[in-house]
């Protein structure tokens, strides 16, 4: 395996080589405080075969070195078929990892997309669950009388994230969309979802029902637009979504020209019993909430706030010890040679403390240098200072 692994990266830059249309682009980053040294590096090919496209991306990691390797390619084939394909190995090791194949055509009106994702066994470095596996995620999108109607049917695999670790001198992930179960090609779950369900007075309807193989129920999302239509052009959009986990409600009123703010709040049930005795609804807790507000796409400004920190990773959000909320605001716009600026910052808080319990700041600013040069500064700083300074750059050729 490692022979033929070896002969595969050398054999690859070949044919990029060769093609037509070689293109590409070097990202560097490196570590300023607390300590210099290089964070990471990438270096991406792509050239041109006739009808196909094929590229190669490597990933250099701190004092690491070569962790990542992904090989794709892309392209069509008999003229309906879009064919891309991604596989990403372990140089290190060397091994195979993970590999995700999309394939999209249209038939009788419906447009088809299926997805193929391999994980392999696991190898010294390397973390992942459920290898070596393989499954099988066929999406189908069609309208009728203007609603659109998505069906997602999950064998051996799910549109969720899956993701890879390395540990080495430090620890590194790989995230793909695609995640392969255990078990082979079987039938997993299904998901059903329609858009633009009408309704009077420009009121249109969503739904979203998806069910596992194992546990049968697993969320129900429903959303309905401009409903409570009001003076001066401000309406809302409103949803609710059911898991088995817990319930978020948000709504979002909408002014004609001016944005669109966003509220979500995150709820759950208290309840004691079940497992063949009376089961107890007690209370609803409130474990928190979030305020969007947007002016463009993106420039906004974020509050998110949690009255169970604890509970936070539930609803995909990551705070350190003792953190309870963040403001996070977001600005872009056009800067030299084309291009475009983006700056965040985001101020984390604890209950109590120092400047209204400030716990620290994360700030991330790019900017073009060029048409074909980028720069980008990230810095977290807490009240005692700046702890954590990074400088990267990244040139396309």
């Amino acid at each position: 395996m490692a022979k033929r692994l070896v002969f595969l990266f050398v054999l690859f830059p070949y044919f990029v080589a060769v093609a037509q249309g070689v293109s590409g682009s070097w990202s560097v980053e490196l570590d300023l405080l607390p300590s210099v040294g290089l964070s990471s590096s990438s270096l991406s090919l792509s050239g041109e075969w006739p009808g196909w496209t094929l590229s190669g991306t490597g990933y250099w990691l701190g004092t690491d070195g070569w962790v990542w390797q992904e090989l794709g390619f892309s392209g069509a084939a008999f003229d309906t078929l879009e064919v891309d394909w991604t596989f990403l190995f372990g140089p290190l090791a060397p091994a195979f990892l993970y590999s995700l194949g999309t394939l999209s055509f249209s038939y009788g009106g419906a447009d088809f997309t299926v997805y193929s994702a391999m994980v392999g066994p696991n190898v010294p470095g390397y973390f992942f669950s459920g290898g070596p596996s393989g499954g099988l995620v066929i999406v189908v999108d069609t309208d009728l009388e203007g609603i659109s109607l998505s069906s997602e049917t999950g064998f051996g695999a799910r549109l969720s994230p899956f993701t890879i670790t390395y540990t080495g001198a430090a620890t590194y992930t790989r995230t793909y969309p695609v995640d392969p179960f255990p078990g082979g090609l079987r039938f997993t779950y299904q998901k059903f979802s329609m858009v633009g369900i009408p309704f009077c007075c420009d009121i249109s309807f969503e739904a979203s029902l998806a069910f596992n193989k194992e546990e049968g129920f697993e969320s129900l999302a429903l959303t309905a637009r401009n409903v409570f239509p009001i003076c001066c052009d401000i309406s809302f959009d409103i949803g609710v979504t059911f898991t088995t986990a817990g319930k978020s409600v948000w709504a979002s009123p909408k002014l004609e020209g001016v944005g669109e703010a966003c509220f979500e709040l995150y709820l759950d049930l208290e309840s004691s019993g079940g497992e063949n005795s009376d089961l107890f609804l007690e209370a609803i807790r409130v474990d928190g909430w979030k305020l969007r507000y947007e002016l463009a796409d993106c420039n906004y400004l974020e509050i998110v706030t949690f009255l169970s920190p604890e509970h936070a990773p539930d609803y995909g959000y990551e705070f350190e010890a003792g953190e309870f909320e963040y403001i996070e605001l977001g600005f872009c716009g056009p800067a030299c040679c084309g291009g475009d600026y983006a700056f965040s910052a985001t101020a984390y808080f604890r209950p109590s403390g120092a400047l209204f319990g400030l716990s620290r700041i994360v700030a991330a600013l790019s900017f073009p240098l060029a048409e074909t040069a980028e720069l980008e500064l990230n810095l977290v700083a807490g009240p005692g200072g700046v702890t954590a300074l990074s400088v990267g750059w990244t040139v396309s050729f």
